[in-house]
């Protein structure tokens, strides 16, 4: 039996909107007309363009996911085999190269997040899945994870 777990959209939704709310701000900071060009400014702006870079990317990584959830992409789908995560990138992890699965909560600027850390004993092999943006409960995965392991 495979158990395909869908992307959450109102989490990738609120992100995108964050996101895009950040990169109004930052346009309006980096347009905002100062007659007077010190170094200070120059600074500024330089920081804020950083800013919008890193927002313009993390933008670009959540319309990516949800266009993969209205293509009905699962963002995780777990069988007999092993782990198949479709969350940023497509990849396999079989139960033979799993050694165990944990929880990590991640403060973050924008809140606590959760993530599932699957060990591999290969640590390149490695798996972090972002357990917020998936449609199932956090602990009721790691369940799973554990119990198929």
């Amino acid at each position: 039996m495979t158990l395909k777990i869908k992307f959450k959209r109102s989490e990738i939704l609120a992100n995108i909107l964050l996101n895009f709310a950040g990169l109004c701000i930052g346009c309006i900071m980096m347009f905002y007309n100062n007659t007077v060009v010190s170094v200070k400014n120059l600074i500024f702006k330089i920081i804020v363009f950083a800013g919008m870079t890193a927002l313009i990317f993390n933008l670009w990584l959540y319309m990516h996911r949800y266009i993969k959830s209205l293509n009905k992409v699962y963002a995780l789908e777990i069988d007999h085999l092993g782990i198949y995560s479709n969350i940023s990138k497509h990849t396999f992890l079989s139960w033979n190269e799993i050694s165990y699965c944990r929880m990590k909560t991640v403060q973050m600027s924008s809140g606590r997040h959760s993530k599932i850390m699957v060990h591999a004993y290969d640590s390149s092999r490695s798996m972090i899945i972002n357990a917020d943006l998936l449609d199932i409960d956090k602990n009721e995965l790691l369940d799973i994870l554990n119990q198929k392991k």
